[in-house]
């Protein structure tokens, strides 16, 4: 089944923000549209991979996520959890994944760009995955309420002008106990440069937290890459859990 793509809206994306005695000086960006960012992402995809090796990316995804699957999923031994990776990229974060979870990953993903899925494609069948790929938005998800294990993105969300409308809909397909990990560019010098590139949001890790809260997840926190200067520069993590609701029936009077 196809899903259209959502129109290009005209959000903006905060840059400045100060009070200064009566007078507010304010500062913002209109963001990349979806299809801007499906052909930034296009171009850039040759390279992609090239980079995020330079820079450490997928030793500090490994890294994140093993003691993530430790704190949430302490019992992931014989598990075959079915994962979604939004904003796949080059596949970086579901090798990642893949590499570190105990049991056999049954994943999806979902990118933007034709060509980093196709480079995604490229990189999970070299390391053994099979991955059921496709062209979508985050902000209309293709999947069934409650479908997924662990949903995960990587520096996706700070393209978007209100992060929440793909935080919720991240939720929706995200089975009640399940676990959400979400990595972001930080507020920072470093940080600076990549909006100045992709006019993303700068987020502190109280504020990614509080995203994740707004959705409803429980549990949310920061995380920071350990061991990995230049990733910690750029990059935070913020995790949650879908709370479990009470499904008894009450009883009659």
């Amino acid at each position: 089944m196809t899903h259209p793509l959502p129109h290009a809206d005209a959000g903006t994306i905060p840059v400045f923000d100060r009070w200064v005695g009566s007078w507010q000086f304010s500062v913002q960006r209109r963001a990349l549209s979806g299809p801007q960012l499906a052909r930034s992402y296009d171009r850039a995809a040759p390279g992609w991979a090239r980079t995020l090796d330079r820079l450490g990316f997928p030793g500090a995804y490994e890294e994140l996520l093993a003691r993530v699957l430790a704190d949430e999923l302490p019992d992931a031994a014989g598990m075959q959890p079915r994962v979604l990776d939004c904003g796949v990229r080059t596949g970086a974060l579901s090798s990642a994944l893949a590499r570190v979870m105990p049991g056999r990953v049954r994943l999806d993903a979902i990118d933007l760009s034709p060509r980093m899925l196709e480079r995604a494609g490229d990189r999970l069948r070299a390391d053994g995955l099979e991955a059921a790929l496709q062209r979508g938005d985050a902000r209309a998800l293709p999947y069934d309420d409650g479908t997924f294990d662990i949903v995960m993105t990587a520096h996706m969300l700070e393209h978007l002008p209100d992060p929440g409308v793909a935080l919720t809909e991240m939720v929706r397909v995200l089975k009640p106990g399940g676990v959400l990990i979400a990595c972001i560019s930080r507020r920072s010098f470093s940080g600076m440069l990549i909006h100045l590139k992709w006019r993303t949001h700068r987020v502190r890790p109280a504020e990614g937290e509080r995203w994740l809260r707004d959705v409803g997840l429980a549990n949310a926190r920061s995380l920071s890459f350990d061991g990995r200067p230049v990733c910690r520069m750029l990059s935070l993590a913020c995790t949650g859990r879908k709370p479990v609701r009470n499904t008894q029936n009450r009883s009659k009077p």
